[in-house]
């Protein structure tokens, strides 16, 4: 065996090599694709520009009283979802629970949104009158 080593020394040192980058290539990735640096948050924005934020990783309820309504948001196991409005057509109730970043709740009678965010990040730039337009365009598909 020993011999085999010697007489083949270059191939046995470019597979070390080759074994030692596809190792480190493949921590890197890991390192890459591990827990982002902020936990994820729900950002609650209201009609009066403010946004309130609610840590997924715990439980907890926000109610929401502008002068356009009432809306009741609550976060249980790692997700958020609208629980109680009192807007007319309530259908922001059926919005399925967010969890991860790039969907939103939106209540439009009430001039609210929710999104999932990682912490310290402010958000999507969408606002009411973008989700209006989100909004006729879903009502323009549906007659």
């Amino acid at each position: 065996m020993a011999r085999i080593i010697r007489e083949n020394r270059a191939t046995v040192v470019c597979a070390a090599v080759v074994a030692l980058a596809i190792g480190a290539l493949f921590a890197l990735r890991l390192a890459m694709s591990g827990p982002k640096a902020g936990r994820l948050v729900a950002l609650v924005h209201d009609a009066e520009g403010e946004v309130h934020v609610m840590p997924l990783d715990r439980d907890d309820t926000l109610v929401v009283t502008t002068s356009a309504g009432t809306n009741t948001v609550a976060v249980e196991d790692g997700a958020v979802r609208m629980v109680d409005a009192d807007c007319p057509q309530r259908t922001c109730l059926q919005a399925t629970p967010l969890r991860t970043p790039g969907r939103q709740i939106i209540c439009l009678p009430h001039e609210l949104w929710i999104e999932v965010a990682t912490e310290g990040s402010d958000g999507s730039d969408m606002d009411v009158t973008q989700a209006q337009e989100l909004n006729d365009n879903v009502d323009l598909v549906a007659r």
